[in-house]
């Protein structure tokens, strides 16, 4: 029974850590998943518009759509292509901002996954992003 203790305890300290493991493992993934919707997006932005707007949320979708005609006619003409390398992503629970060279986008994490609520974004001085696609 001794030897048991020391044991159980050591099996709880690693399903602590292993459970914990987890936790952040996540939290990068979810970074990954973001970022990959984000480039998938403005990749394909001017080769394949539609499978673009597929990847906005819906009120911006709606959006887009209301202000231009069809979004895959209208999305080209409103975002430019990211232009540099460097890369970066915040998530706050379901939402996320990502940087892609010189383009910043907005996603939410909604059931089909990381979905583009705003692109085409500048930060300005004191003030909040210039976006030129976003939900209403």
């Amino acid at each position: 029974m001794t030897v048991l203790r020391p044991l159980l305890a050591v099996v709880a300290v690693l399903t602590a850590c292993g459970a914990l493991a987890g936790c952040a493992g996540q939290g990068n993934a979810e970074n990954d998943n973001a970022l990959a919707v984000a480039g998938q997006f403005t990749r394909s932005v001017r080769t394949d518009p539609a499978r673009a707007c597929a990847l906005l949320a819906p009120q911006t979708l709606k959006t887009v759509e209301d202000e231009g005609g069809t979004c895959a006619t209208a999305l080209p003409r409103e975002v430019q292509p990211a232009i540099g390398g460097t890369s970066a992503v915040q998530v706050y629970g379901k939402d996320a901002i990502v940087h892609l060279g010189t383009s910043t986008l907005f996603l939410a994490r909604f059931g089909l996954g990381w979905r583009v609520t705003a692109a085409g974004c500048t930060p300005q001085p004191d003030r909040p992003y210039d976006c030129t696609v976003r939900g209403s």
